[in-house]
């Protein structure tokens, strides 16, 4: 009798302990942060840039907005600066100060950086104080890379997006006159 009290108490630990663990990991997504003084700089450098100056700066839109096929929230539009790419991506290298990819609102307004880096075996990379993790392939990437977001937040903050589950920004859309 004694055997199944335990069991039973013990079945009842785990399914709470389980519970916990599904609630603490349902709440783990991102939340917006005070960024590092290097992510302020880069902010500053790139928020509120027109097309024009994305253009002369090298940077040329590639995509419509990009939804998240799994949920609520987008990344926006990339404008890809290809020598920047071509310099950082087959190395497997991330440069903290010149980001390849300028994440684009619905009106153009830059809303966001992104790095990408290809898998050549160097494991989790970190960059801002991040460790960014290997993400799947997915169209335009067709193998699995590793890629860092950062979404700009109001009060200067900012989203990190470092894995697949944080690399789209939750509280944007690609619906026509959505802000941005």
């Amino acid at each position: 009798m004694k055997r199944i009290i335990l069991l039973g108490t013990v079945t009842t630990l785990l399914a709470a302990m389980l519970a916990l663990a599904g609630v603490a990991w349902a709440k783990s997504t991102a939340q917006p942060v005070d960024p590092p003084k290097q992510v302020a700089e880069l902010r500053q450098q790139f928020e509120g840039l027109s097309i024009r100056q994305i253009l002369a700066r090298g940077y040329v839109p590639h995509s419509p907005c990009v939804p998240n096929p799994n949920g609520p929230g987008a990344m926006g539009i990339h404008a890809i600066n290809h020598e920047l790419l071509q310099a950082q991506f087959p190395k497997g290298t991330m440069d903290p100060e010149k980001p390849p990819v300028l994440l684009l609102g619905q009106k153009g307004k830059v809303i966001g950086l992104e790095w990408e880096a290809a898998d050549v075996g160097q494991g989790p990379m970190k960059m801002f104080g991040q460790t960014i993790k290997l993400q799947p392939a997915h169209p335009g990437v067709p193998d699995p890379h590793y890629m860092l977001h950062i979404y700009f937040k109001p009060h200067g903050k900012v989203l990190f997006g470092t894995n697949a589950k944080t690399a789209f920004d939750p509280e944007r859309s690609c619906r026509v006159g959505a802000s941005g």
